[in-house]
């Protein structure tokens, strides 16, 4: 079991909802930071646990709760409490605000309502958090006294009973990206009955409705459990009236808009995966209610193709609902029919007819299947623009807006691109002015003007890699489909061999460390997201479509 070894900026250090009880809203998390261990737990007042090992210190094994290197071991053992050993002697400070007590081998930091304790014992130590001084005092000369080599040995033994790495080449990268869903996962609490999965317990730390989705497609393959949890959370979530909400900070905190209509998706890789009928009966009519929402609300003009809800007055995200926040197709004064609506909506309707024909409801699996028809066939009627010989998006006034994005090849996943169609968009994603990038497939043409790598202006998405590699496939492009994923493979697990992180997104040349890469803005250097948010590093979605991506089907 080669476990990933690269130790440097970025990596989240917490404890997961899947060991026990963790905190959201009041996050005990650290983000690594070098030189050469330095932990810093983020809140308004950040606090650092460093170690000063000697440089050259080799590390054998950084993960998501465990840190491995030559004289030096970290582990969580509950939701506020690190142990560990270190051949030199690790300090705790503090950012401007927080205040610091001296006890022999014990040091207090006050900071943002809580109390750190850092506790030495010889080798041994303890860091802890707690809600005043007596209790964080107690609990970190009480940690002091936990078996370090069991608790080693029992995060050890969650990755050694998973499946093992189905690609030798790329093991590392396969234990880091179970390491990000592992780390990602909240336990119940704030209204949600079950446990759910965050895209990164830092910045973001909240439930998105498609991030989720797309957790529970990839953890299934491991622990089915665990998915359909992902899933039952947002759902606990939805309204009555069959909208989801796309971010929930708690079971009544939601946002107002949505995002694409995935569910039934998730829903059918689930049982595809793990056959439990029973969890099919419980879900399917939350994802109809979702999908009979979607088509009422987000069909304006009442042609057939939905379109997403648009903020006009935002500069650097008008359409976060559709997930693609600052698109270059959003840069229009009106709403659009929108390709990518239209395609995750038929897609959608096509898993949730296939869905109710196994449970045997032949009403509203004809609902379905007629509700992707009408939409499929008004798609290809209204948004197809031949001079370009690709999909794109259309104002409500009529205009075809020509901008080329991966989501003009998504009616190839969903299952409604004619095959001389098919024909022209793999041309396209062939074509190195246009798709065939070094790193591909970049959220907009090369020759396209906002052309960069500026998040959905350019940067590489992994969600996207993917549905666009099963269209080619789905299409009868199984060279293109596997090559597809074989670049995408190689390109980030270079990158991850050299950073140590798995990120939000990447550069289409395939030049520059994505932390780096403009996100809504220029960054700093060095890279750091309190001082500007980067591609965000650890990102639950990128490590679930790389555990797809080497799964295979």
């Amino acid at each position: 079991m080669r476990l990933p070894d690269h130790y440097g900026y970025g990596a989240l250090f917490a404890y997961s909802g899947v060991d026990g009880e963790n905190f959201h809203g009041r996050d005990f998390v650290a983000v690594t930071m070098p030189s050469p261990v330095t932990l810093r737990f983020d809140a308004n007042v950040p606090v650092t646990l460093s170690a000063p090992l000697p440089g050259g210190a080799a590390f054998t094994c950084v993960l998501s709760d465990l840190i491995i290197a030559e004289g030096f071991t970290a582990a969580f053992a509950d939701g506020e409490t690190v142990i560990g050993c270190s051949s030199v002697p690790p300090a705790v400070a503090a950012g401007e605000g927080g205040a610091r007590k001296t006890d022999g081998d014990l040091t207090l930091i006050s900071a943002d309502g809580f109390v750190y304790a850092l506790a030495l014992s010889g080798e041994r130590f303890a860091f802890c958090r707690a809600g005043n001084e007596p209790d964080a005092r107690s609990k970190a000369l009480r940690a002091l006294a936990l078996d370090l080599s069991a608790r080693v040995d029992e995060i050890l033994g969650y990755y050694r009973r998973l499946p093992p790495c189905p690609r030798p080449e790329y093991e590392r990268l396969y234990y880091k990206c179970l390491a990000v869903n592992r780390v990602n996962v909240y336990s119940p609490q704030n209204g949600v009955p079950c446990r759910y999965t965050t895209p990164d317990r830092l910045p973001h730390r909240h439930m998105w409705l498609w991030d989720s989705m797309f957790h529970a497609m990839a953890i299934v393959r491991y622990d089915p459990a665990l998915a359909k949890d992902a899933v039952r959370a947002v759902l606990a979530c939805q309204r009555a009236d069959g909208f989801i909400p796309h971010m929930m900070k708690s079971r009544a905190d939601v946002s107002s808009i949505t995002q694409p209509t995935v569910v039934a998706w998730a829903l059918y890789e689930i049982y595809r995966r793990d056959g439990d009928l029973a969890f099919l009966r419980e879900t399917a009519p939350a994802a109809a209610a979702f999908l009979r929402w979607f088509a009422e609300n987000r069909d304006q003009n009442r042609n057939s193709v939905q379109e997403w809800y648009m903020n006009f007055d935002s500069v650097r995200c008008r359409c976060d609902e559709s997930g693609m926040d600052n698109s270059p197709r959003f840069d229009v004064t009106e709403p659009v029919d929108a390709i990518d609506a239209v395609s995750f909506f038929v897609h959608d309707c096509l898993c949730l007819s296939g869905i109710f024909t196994i449970l045997g409801d032949k009403t509203q699996a004809s609902e379905f299947a007629a509700r992707a028809k009408a939409s499929a066939d008004a798609a290809n009627a209204l948004l197809w623009d031949e001079s370009v010989g690709a999909y794109t998006d259309r104002t409500l006034s009529g205009r075809l807006t020509g901008v080329l994005t991966p989501s003009s090849f998504l009616p190839m996943f969903a299952g409604f691109c004619p095959p001389r169609r098919a024909e022209r968009l793999v041309r396209l994603l062939k074509d190195p002015e246009k798709f065939a990038s070094p790193f591909p497939i970049p959220s907009v043409t090369r020759d396209d003007p906002a052309y960069g790598s500026d998040m959905w202006r350019g940067g590489v998405w992994l969600n996207y890699n993917y549905m666009v590699s099963a269209g080619l496939r789905r299409c009868g492009y199984e060279k293109e489909a596997r090559a597809l994923l074989e670049k995408t493979l190689e390109c980030v697990n270079r990158r991850f061999l050299s950073t140590g992180a798995v990120f939000e997104f990447y550069d289409p040349e395939d030049k520059t460390d994505p932390w780096f890469l403009h996100r809504k803005g220029e960054q700093p250097t060095p890279p750091d997201y309190r001082v500007k948010m980067h591609a965000i590093t650890d990102y639950n979605w990128s490590a679930s479509f790389l555990l797809l991506m080497l799964f295979g089907d």
